[in-house]
């Protein structure tokens, strides 16, 4: 059970001393993946469309798939 919080008893702290190197290692992990995220953007093929594109043409469309296309 928790003692109370007027008591004389100081309260037990965890904690541990900080390592070396972590701090380093977290920043060059970071900037890698932020540059890894920078080349997939650049190397795109270009900006994002629909689920069935933004421009529909009518060049081989037939009235059988126009009554199918919305049935997915």
């Amino acid at each position: 059970m928790a003692s109370p919080p007027n008591s004389d008893e100081p309260l037990k702290e965890l904690k541990h001393d900080a390592v070396p190197g972590y701090l380093k290692a977290f920043v060059i992990a970071f900037a890698v993946m932020g540059l890894y995220l920078v080349a997939v953007l650049i190397s795109s093929p270009g900006p994002a469309k629909g689920h069935h594109g933004e421009v529909h043409s009518n060049e081989g469309h037939d009235e059988e798939t126009e009554k199918t296309e919305g049935k997915h």
